[in-house]
């Protein structure tokens, strides 16, 4: 049996923790989407993801990297100092989000998705979303998968 020692860990942690992502929404404009928040406490490094349904510059990350490093509240929350990355999704990353797919239509697509009493694992053409779901396509047959059936989507890169 593994034992761990227990640590207390410093209350700006834990203030840091709970309120991180609402400090980090407030520099967010209305076109861009926060997908996730990592904070490493050992180390005080937080790595943000953000999207949105239009291209993000390096300008722009490096600017709102700028902006929440030097909020008031990050800097009373981290005294000894914090790093920071603010980043997009990867190549490989899931899709989450209605606004990924439809960014990536025309696009192949590694799926996984549920189907009756099936879990199916494919490589499909995205050809459309819509709020419900997505329309892909396979060789020449169409198919319609709701969102609510997809256990991973991921754009599929190829150097052809």
């Amino acid at each position: 049996m593994r034992y761990e020692k227990w640590v207390e860990r410093p209350t700006f942690v834990l203030l840091a923790m709970e309120n991180l992502r609402e400090i980090i929404e407030k520099h967010i404009t209305q076109d861009i989407e926060l997908l996730s928040v990592k904070i490493d406490s050992n180390s005080s490094f937080i790595k943000i993801v953000i999207d949105s349904a239009h291209d993000i510059s390096v300008d722009k990350t490096a600017m709102l990297a700028k902006e929440i490093k030097n909020n008031e509240d990050i800097l009373s929350n981290f005294p000894h100092g914090v790093r920071l990355e603010v980043g997009t999704p990867g190549i490989g990353s899931r899709l989450e989000k209605n606004f990924q797919y439809k960014k990536n239509i025309g696009r192949k697509i590694e799926l996984e998705y549920r189907s009756k009493d099936n879990t199916n694992k494919e490589t499909f053409l995205l050809i459309g979303n819509n709020k419900t779901g997505i329309n892909v396509k396979d060789d020449k047959v169409e198919h319609y998968i709701d969102y609510s059936d997809i256990i991973s989507a991921r754009v599929k890169i190829s150097f052809d």
